[in-house]
């Protein structure tokens, strides 16, 4: 909260300022002499009457009573892992408001008014979102930063949005590149993290240990998931771990977890799919008996229903990429039982168990 901080950088000059006026804070508060004689009962009355302060912890003294950052994110699940490692000194809202996708989000005027009074901005980049990006570089106060968290991942990482995954032949006149998908593995979000470490660390030097301490614990959570999704996946029959989606979000997913084949019906404009499209994923499903096909909740639609009609596979509707569980402030409404539910969605629907994760 800019207002916030100047206040607060001014106090600690004036602290700062009396102690350089006497040496030091060793020479402001003297340690006292043992060797003093007793002092009377009438001194001791005295000192007892004017010594009514306790001593002030200056730790303590020095810890915000309310968030010391405003920080805008357009993707829900990054929002939270940015809550999670900033604790009580960030307060996170999201551009995108509840219920709307935020894959196809147009920014509001009033978005304007929440970024013109925010300390940074973070969102993921690759072409993810680009009207919020270009929102917040123009509206951000000066000096604020946007950090993209997605473009701070090492290349080798990222999966290319033309080498995967498309059923289309046409030109979708979408511009190939980095799939941005990139918070559906779990194995990128805990380097997702420690780039949220270092950026609320460049913003609030004061904070550093605690987002360090956080990040640690968040990172020790994403991979005690990682190993409980890898376990369940074990358990699908090798022939039916085939991972087709509506849209093209789980391309990351699938690679970390060694599904066989990945297609998405969409086009990567977001556009309907053509009739070219759903019969070269109907063909697929039939040649390789794939059992289930999954669609988001993000995405309703009645084409994978369709395809699903014609191949006799499972229509599996609920996977999320970019809506958390539950609603805000209810226990597990977060991006790590986000990815659990999913997993535990994809993992059942192709036959294999979900004890690993919690499930029965």
């Amino acid at each position: 909260m800019r207002s916030r901080l100047l206040p607060t950088g001014a106090a600690l000059l004036v602290v700062l300022g009396a102690f350089g006026c006497t040496g030091g804070a060793d020479e402001a508060a003297p340690v006292p002499d043992a060797t003093a004689a007793d002092p009377g009962p009438s001194d001791t009355d005295a000192r007892t009457e004017e010594s009514v302060e306790e001593p002030v912890d200056e730790s303590e003294a020095l810890e915000p009573t309310e968030p010391v950052l405003d920080l805008v994110s357009v993707v829900a699940p990054i929002a939270d892992l940015v809550a999670r490692v900033g604790g009580e000194r960030v307060a996170v809202t999201s551009l995108v408001p509840d219920g709307a996708d935020s894959h196809t989000y147009e920014p509001r005027p009033q978005d304007v008014v929440g970024l013109g009074a925010a300390d940074a901005f973070f969102g993921i980049g690759l072409g993810l979102n680009a009207a919020s990006v270009d929102l917040a570089r123009s509206a951000l106060p000066d000096g604020a930063p946007v950090f993209l968290l997605g473009e701070q991942l090492a290349p080798d990482v990222l999966i290319d949005d033309h080498d995967h995954g498309h059923t289309h032949s046409h030109d979708d006149g979408h511009g190939h590149g980095p799939n941005p998908h990139v918070w559906t593995s779990v194995r990128n979000a805990e380097s997702l993290v420690a780039a949220i470490v270092e950026a609320l660390t460049e913003l609030d030097p004061d904070g550093a240990d605690g987002f360090a301490e956080r990040g640690r614990a968040l990172q020790a959570e994403l991979r005690d998931l990682d190993d409980a999704i890898a376990s369940a996946v074990e358990t699908i029959p090798a022939g039916e771990r085939t991972l087709i989606t509506y849209h093209d979000a789980w391309s990351y997913f699938a690679r970390d977890y060694g599904f066989a084949l990945v297609t998405a019906v969409q086009p990567s404009d977001y556009a309907e799919p053509s009739a070219g499209d759903v019969r070269a994923v109907v063909d697929l499903v039939l040649d390789h008996g794939v059992a289930a096909v999954f669609g988001s909740e993000e995405f309703p639609n009645d084409v994978l229903q369709t395809i699903a009609d014609e191949t006799g596979a499972t229509y599996v509707g609920d996977l999320t990429d970019d809506e958390l569980p539950g609603a805000p402030g209810e226990a597990g409404q977060g991006y790590v039982e986000m990815m659990r539910r999913n997993a535990a969605v994809i993992v059942e629907a192709l036959g294999g168990s979900t004890e690993p994760l919690g499930g029965s």
